[in-house]
């Protein structure tokens, strides 16, 4: 019994292999090239590929033999991503850079052009901001998490949240001018992670790093913020490094990974 499960467990094994190689791939494959790849002989190949034929995953062309994907597994997978409860997963997260860094931290998300924050951890002591309390709202071109989370958008998008969103002033220190505003979110792009410099309220400071999910879109943002007062040089680096560790483990948690084309993330410091 424990020999005929060993099988069926190398079975599911190659059958994953086959799946992972035809996604790897633009265009479809030959069963000899597919099977060439897999270190496979033919013969197996064709019985796994038949019955993901009959399951709907694979589909074979008839003109050419070749065989490639299905959307089955991405509808499967889109709707795991929708029901996946990526806040729990993170929370622990939360808590464990709280303690690592003895100040407050947050977990947003973006809802119809503002920062909506959706878990927090308070810090240790108890002097989380108003602004960052579960629900709030927040505006995203004066925040470190909405400047994580306008990495989304296209350089057209951007144009049309200024004109929708306005760029509104909250201290002396917000940016309020188109020029300034694409200027940031582009220094935002190539250092990897943003600021929050005083922008919403005076005297405070904050740090944020994007999450990402399977597809490198940046799904929210993990924060800390504390009194520039607290924020010496040695603590602001050691905030930066701490932020960076576990938003790339918990992006990797989601499904993505490091080092993919266009992926800045591990040039971050």
């Amino acid at each position: 019994m424990q020999s005929e499960g060993v099988k069926k467990n190398q079975s599911l094994g190659k059958a994953l292999q086959i799946i992972e190689v035809l996604a790897s791939h633009a265009a479809s494959l030959r069963l000899q090239d597919l099977a060439h790849e897999l270190k496979m002989p033919e013969s197996t190949l064709l019985r796994f590929l038949n019955t993901m034929i009959d399951y709907g995953y694979v589909s074979r062309e008839d003109h050419t033999s070749r065989y490639s994907l299905t959307l089955k597994l991405a509808q499967l997978g889109s709707r795991v991503h929708s029901n996946y409860p990526f806040q729990k997963v993170i929370h622990p997260y939360l808590e464990e850079v709280s303690r690592e860094l003895q100040e407050p931290v947050s977990l947003s998300v973006e809802r119809d052009g503002s920062v909506v924050y959706i878990d927090t951890v308070d810090g240790p002591d108890h002097m989380l901001r108003t602004l960052q309390r579960i629900g709030k709202v927040a505006p995203m071109h004066s925040t470190g998490a909405g400047k994580v989370l306008l990495l989304n958008y296209s350089r057209p998008l951007l144009e049309g949240y200024v004109e929708s969103k306005g760029l509104p002033a909250f201290t002396e220190h917000t940016i309020t001018t188109s020029k300034e505003f694409l200027a940031e979110i582009n220094t935002v792009k190539q250092r990897g992670f943003a600021y929050d410099n005083q922008e919403c309220e005076v005297g405070v400071r904050c740090v944020a790093f994007p999450i990402k999910d399977f597809s490198g879109k940046n799904i929210a943002a993990i924060s800390v913020s504390a009194p520039i007062t607290r924020l010496s040089p040695e603590k602001e680096e050691r905030v930066i490094q701490v932020l960076q560790e576990v938003s790339l483990r918990v992006s990797e948690k989601l499904g993505w990974k490091a080092g993919e084309i266009g992926d800045s993330t591990r040039k971050m410091i």
